[in-house]
């Protein structure tokens, strides 16, 4: 007999839980605590049967799910966090323009009951530190960023002291991050090795090896196309009839990306093979902007090559492959 799954939608915020499609009580709200996660783990664990399934389907709100999902994956129960964007563009489809909380955890639910997504695992804990570590210290960057745009603007010398000082506390708490975050990747073994290999790719640093072994742990198990798909690298077709439109990516992890966009940005300068590519896209006359994409999916590729193999980063690889077949051609 197939076992059958019914779905609980979850709308995630940093001081309640909506949902809907709780078993007796469709729709609901609960205070985002750690009392609230225990008691719907135990609810839900004993709603459970040989034919039947609950799966609880979350939508990623920037952290605010992560207790509720560890909570229920820890006590057995089946939990997906989903991308919000793809729970918003299902949701128009489904005529549900409106946006409230209550609406939210609807099309959440829907969206599992159409889209079955796959439960989704637990980090380890280590990767779930350089997660948070990762988290924070973007926070902090994007302090720095904001704070430097806004000392531009003062004239008072009191306060550009003080925005002085300031900057100078948050750049510290940044580089002492950047060095937490490099001793929690080397404390673990996999990740050590995972980061090594990466770092040996002329333009990817520590703290990018650090993004992508974190946020991409699929890395090195993908062929191209899903490498580039799942960083948001492929391009859409834009076709209809005669008409030929404009390649777009979209989708896909965008701190992935980002990480990718400093890898190639680094790469032009350094890594011949970015540098190569980048020079004979625009040389066609492709924009500055497509041939950068470009280099970030070559980037991800290679990577994701690299640690399929366990091999470190050689510049005249293609040239030696190609010697190779070449070679194995010839009478």
């Amino acid at each position: 007999m197939s076992c059958q799954s019914s779905y609980i939608g979850v709308g995630a915020s940093s001081d309640y839980l909506d949902f809907d499609g709780l078993p007796g009580q469709s729709r609901r709200r609960l205070a985002n605590t750690p009392e609230s996660h225990t008691a719907l783990a135990a609810l839900l664990s004993g709603s459970r049967g040989e034919d039947h399934e609950v799966v609880v389907v979350l939508e990623a709100s920037g952290g605010c799910e992560r207790g509720l999902h560890r909570v229920l994956v820890e006590a057995g129960v089946p939990a997906a966090i989903v991308n919000p964007q793809q729970v918003r563009e299902f949701a128009r489809s489904q005529g549900l323009r409106a946006k409230t909380d209550r609406v939210d955890a609807r099309a959440i639910r829907r969206f599992g009951e159409v889209r079955r997504p796959r439960p989704t695992p637990l980090p380890d804990p280590v990767r779930a530190e350089l997660i948070e570590l990762l988290g924070y210290r973007d926070q902090v960057v994007a302090e720095i960023t904001a704070r430097t745009l806004q000392r531009g603007h003062l004239s008072s010398a009191f306060l550009i002291k003080r925005a002085d000082a300031a900057l100078e506390r948050l750049r510290q708490e940044s580089e002492m991050l950047a060095q937490l975050i490099e001793a929690t990747v080397a404390s673990d073994p996999e990740l050590s090795r995972r980061a090594a290999v990466l770092t040996s790719f002329q333009g990817a640093g520590p703290l990018v090896a650090a993004d992508l072994v974190a946020h991409m742990p699929e890395l090195g198990t993908l062929n191209e196309r899903q490498a580039a798909s799942l960083a948001g690298l492929a391009p859409f077709a834009r076709d209809s009839g005669q008409r030929r439109g404009v390649r777009e990516i979209a989708g896909g992890r965008p701190r992935v990306r980002r990480a990718l966009f400093h890898v190639a940005r680094v790469g032009l300068r350094w890594n011949p093979v970015l540098k190569a590519l980048y020079e004979r896209l625009t040389a066609r006359g492709k924009p500055g902007k497509v041939a950068l994409v470009a280099c970030m999916r070559k980037a991800v590729v290679i990577l994701n090559a690299m640690l399929k193999t366990g091999q470190p980063w050689d510049p005249d690889y293609q040239t030696k492959k190609k010697a190779a077949q070449k070679d194995a051609l010839a009478p």
